[in-house]
Order: C-alpha cells, then sequence, then structure tokens
C-alpha cells in the first residue's frame, strides 16, 4: 500500500475514532484491512470474484464500535464527462455494479461480528443488522455475508494492514 493510501487509512480510521464518545471492547478486528479477495456463490455453489479479479477495498473497525467498508472493481469506467453528476447510463450502471461502500456500527464476538449499517450506497441495507460468521489467521480475515447485496452469498478475505 502506498503512503497515500495509507495516509488516506488513517485519516478515516482517526475520523472513526473521535465521532464517537463510546468506546467499545477491545477487539482483534481493531484496524486498517484491505480486500484480498472477494466471491459471490451462488444456489449451486458457483463461485464468481464479486468484484472483478483484482477488487480494491478497505475496511475499518475502529475501537469505537464505528466500522466504514468500501468496495469497487479495478475495473471502473471513467467518466466522459469528467463529471459523476453528468455520467451516462451505462457509465452509471457500471459503478452501480462495480461499487459497494457503508458504514455504522459494529459489535464483535471471537466468531462472529454484527454490522448495525446506518448508511449503504445499497439502499435496501440502510438501517439494517448483518451478522458476519469469521475466522480471523494472523493478519487474515475472513468473513461470510450470507445474503449478498448482488445475489447469493459472499466470502470476502480481508489482509491488515501494517
Amino acid at each position: 500500500m502506498n503512503r497515500y493510501r495509507k495516509g488516506i487509512a488513517f485519516a478515516s480510521l482517526l475520523a472513526l475514532s473521535i465521532a464517537s464518545g463510546t468506546a467499545a471492547a477491545q477487539s482483534p478486528l481493531v484496524g486498517v484491512w484491505t480486500i484480498v479477495s472477494s466471491d459471490t456463490i451462488d444456489a449451486s455453489g458457483k463461485r464468481s470474484p464479486t468484484w472483478g479479479p483484482n477488487p480494491r477495498g478497505t475496511l475499518i473497525f475502529a475501537a469505537n464500535g464505528r466500522y466504514s467498508v468500501t468496495l469497487a472493481s479495478a475495473s471502473l469506467p471513467k467518466f466522459a464527462s469528467n463529471n459523476r453528476m453528468k455520467g451516462t447510463a451505462k457509465e452509471n450502471e457500471a459503478v452501480v455494479h462495480g461499487a459497494l461502500s457503508h458504514f455504522g456500527k459494529y459489535t464483535a464476538s471471537d466468531k462472529a461480528f454484527t454490522y448495525q449499517i446506518e448508511t449503504s450506497t445499497y439502499p435496501n441495507w440502510d438501517g439494517t443488522t448483518q451478522n458476519r460468521p469469521y475466522t480471523l489467521s494472523g493478519d487474515q480475515l475472513k468473513y461470510t455475508t450470507p445474503a449478498a447485496s448482488g445475489g447469493g452469498s459472499a466470502e470476502l478475505v480481508w489482509r491488515r494492514v501494517k
């Protein structure tokens, strides 16, 4: 991760830490994570990369119980107008299909964490509470999303940013 990305991740974590005056129990999840892989699994068990072969993403768990996650395909198109408010239908569709972000509060145990989603770029998740079973092995976090935003379930693998 280059210095610019580390700086953004640090600033985001700092902002999350300051945003709430209540401290959550210390969790091994606290920190900044970068996406390694994300697969969607359909009803037949077929796996496909949710965000393409080289996904981009950051997951931040703050010690105060706040979190933020952003995921995107590495192949999102640039907007010809150079104005996000004037994207073509095709450009806008590519962004909706190729990116997801949400933030809110979380709680964690040693086997699962729960997102209390305040706001998401997928509005159907706004105000929902979602459980994520996980495993943590060294600097690798792996969890499942039982009901993924694009259908099926999802398995995500993250690596801790040092």
